[in-house]
């Protein structure tokens, strides 16, 4: 591995008698096959920053890489563990420089002030068959089994069946049987299989554990190896075994998984702090984020995107596999979503969405310049009728700023485009709610081939579905991106005070925007607004959402968006709302979007297409002879 001496020597007071450069045991391979190993010559500072996106020298003024520790773990790994799988099962166990990387970040850091472990959670996401279990899962369990100082410790493997775990726990005492060493240290010398439970004779045990967690609590684990975390059906065992790991000085959780549909779970939630660490975002020394994943906006087709998620591409998995993968995948959206989930780590829908959400980020912010959280508070402030946080005491403190970074980059877009657009022509889309849930506002400027989203939640919902189906309606709302309405139910007259202003000086969408051509709503329940709009001098017009109306902006919507040629600044709840929304055909091959397949709310899509379909017909006649469309003659009918 090729030195990177500028980088050592910035690095270099993390390593003990400046020995950044040691001896590492790496894979000799013939025409592809493993033959040996060989002790090269390593930079530990470009191995250790092979991880992703993320560098465990950020932050890591107080601790230190212990070169003792490395050696004790790599002569370990080397002398005592095995291949327990495949046509090298039974050789030793000689990890690839990324595995390395991995380990070594994971036993190696410790504290300055205690000597102990910095890393106390470990969140590894990487595609199926890169050897995950095999490396992640069992050299950890060994090592913390046999190795760890900590007396009488309880380790365990949970995934979310006995039999997921009973994987790890089987490779785990292939290991052990084959060596002697090992076998010796057990009471009574054996692994008892048929319990999935072994104990060392100095009283350490490691035992299989489902994700049934009834009979979980009251354990004190010191190491403990989560297998899939995306099938965990909810978080209730995970959450019993870190919260029982305060009781130990330094205990270890490694979580291993691919990646989770879009969905609320336990391991999406898992992914997007470790991606908040990676980034920066969150602070946190003592989670290491491991993430191989290809964006949403690769090309899936790219034989760099298929590395640059598997970091064991060539070894244990090959290009002619992805080839073919690919060549099915061609006229299979589903065989299609099960490729980036499982092989890329990009999140998809359990069901075949209409703009799949790689697709969808062609239309993503690319702003190089960030205002600062300060530029984007004032800026919100000023708009403060159309961003309800911002009238709020909460609005002053610090905590909504943490808020407000996670959406920096929609932001820095949305306010942006707010000046450029002022005067821009534009066309609006009105998509009401039910009594408790969200409405939604859209903008559609064809000129710039952009939209400007507003959204609307009571206050009771936020709590509720935040809480019941984990969709993050509250950091939503605290970071000023949908607005709640104070009563259990949406609010006509909140939403209208938005949209064309209050008495007390507060400008509304309407009045700001100089350019509203006509706004298409929802014919269902929306006759306040309308009324409220049309008397304002706002031309409006009814739309109703079949396929006579909704096909054309449809199909106009995905052609854009495909070729590159809408953009929405990445918006997150527009965002939620395209990777809900299923569209259905007629049998005259006319599109809509379907609310009743669709996984969750979609009236942020529902209101962009109508928006589209109102620029679309912007002559009155055809307006009017369209089905499905009603004039500004014709009053709103219930």
């Amino acid at each position: 591995m090729p030195a990177k001496t500028s980088n050592s020597k910035i690095y270099g007071k993390h390593f003990k008698n400046g020995k950044g450069v040691q001896e590492l045991p790496l894979p000799v391979r013939e025409k592809g096959v493993l033959v040996g190993m060989q002790w090269v010559k390593t930079d530990l500072v470009n191995l250790l920053s092979m991880i992703p996106n993320y560098s465990p020298f950020t932050g890591a003024e107080d601790y230190y890489f212990d070169i003792a520790e490395y050696e004790r773990f790599t002569n370990f790994v080397v002398n005592e563990c095995v291949f327990p799988e495949g046509v090298v099962t039974g050789l030793p166990f000689i990890p690839e420089d990324w595995q390395w990387c991995i380990f070594l970040n994971i036993f190696c850091w410790k504290s300055r002030e205690t000597h102990r472990r910095r890393y106390r959670e470990v969140f590894i996401l990487i595609p199926r068959k890169n050897g995950k279990t095999s490396a992640f899962g069992v050299i950890p369990t060994l090592y913390m089994v046999f190795c760890d100082p900590e007396q009488r410790s309880q380790n365990f493997c949970c995934a979310a069946d006995i039999d997921q775990a009973s994987v790890n726990f089987r490779h785990v005492a292939y290991n052990i049987d084959q060596n002697k060493q090992l076998t010796n240290r057990l009471m009574n010398e054996r692994v008892k299989r048929h319990e999935k439970f072994f104990e060392t004779k100095n009283g350490n045990t490691f035992k299989v554990l489902s994700s049934i967690a009834d009979t979980k609590h009251g354990l004190s684990p010191n190491f403990v190896y989560v297998d899939e975390v995306h099938a965990h059906k909810d978080g209730e065992l995970i959450d019993v075994m870190v919260t029982g790991t305060a009781g130990r000085p330094e205990p270890l959780i490694i979580y291993t998984t691919t990646s989770d549909f879009d969905r609320p779970s336990t391991c999406n939630a898992l992914h997007d702090r470790a991606k908040s660490i990676a980034s920066g975002h969150i602070i946190d020394p003592n989670f290491l984020p491991v993430l191989y994943e290809a964006e949403l906006g690769d090309d899936y087709k790219d034989p760099a995107v298929w590395k640059k998620a598997n970091p064991n591409f060539g070894v244990s998995i090959y290009p002619e596999y992805f080839t073919r993968q690919i060549q099915v995948c061609e006229n299979s959206p589903e065989t299609l979503n099960r490729f980036l989930r499982l092989h890329l780590n990009i999140r998809t829908k359990t069901e075949t969405v209409w703009i799949p959400s790689w697709v969808w980020a062609n239309g993503n912010a690319k702003e190089n310049s960030l205002l600062t959280v300060t530029e984007i508070k004032d800026k919100m402030y000023e708009f403060r009728h159309w961003h309800a946080v911002a009238r709020t005491a909460e609005f002053k403190r610090t905590v909504t700023d943490t808020y407000i970074l996670e959406y920096q980059q929609w932001f820095t877009w949305y306010f942006r485009k707010l000046e450029e657009l002022r005067h821009s022509p534009c066309w609006g889309g009105y998509d009401n709610s039910s009594s408790s849930d969200i409405a939604s506002f859209v903008l559609y400027f064809p000129d710039e081939r952009c939209a400007l989203p507003w959204f609307w939640v009571p206050a009771e919902s936020i709590s509720m579905r935040s809480k019941q189906d984990r969709v993050p309606y509250d950091k939503w709302y605290r970071a000023g991106i949908i607005n709640n309405t104070p009563m259990a139910r949406i609010s006509e007259i909140d939403i209208s005070n938005t949209l064309v202003g209050t008495d007390n000086g507060g400008f509304g969408i309407a009045t700001y925007f100089t350019n509203i051509c006509n706004v298409a709503f929802d014919r269902w329940g929306s006759n306040f607004i309308y009324e409220i709009l049309y008397n304002y001098g706002v031309r409006a017009e009814a739309y109703q959402q079949t396929y006579a109306g909704m096909n054309e902006p449809c199909r106009k919507l995905e052609a854009m968006i495909n070729n590159k040629e809408f953009f929405h600044g990445t918006n997150p709840v527009l965002e939620w709302m395209n990777n809900n929304a299923m569209a259905v055909t007629n049998n005259s091959g006319q599109m809509r979007i379907d609310k009743n397949k669709s996984t969750d709310k979609v009236d942020g899509m529902v209101a962009l297409a109508m928006a589209i379909g109102c620029n679309i017909h912007t002559d009155n006649n055809m307006i009017q002879t369209l089905p499905g469309l009603v004039g500004n003659d014709a009053r709103l009918v219930p």
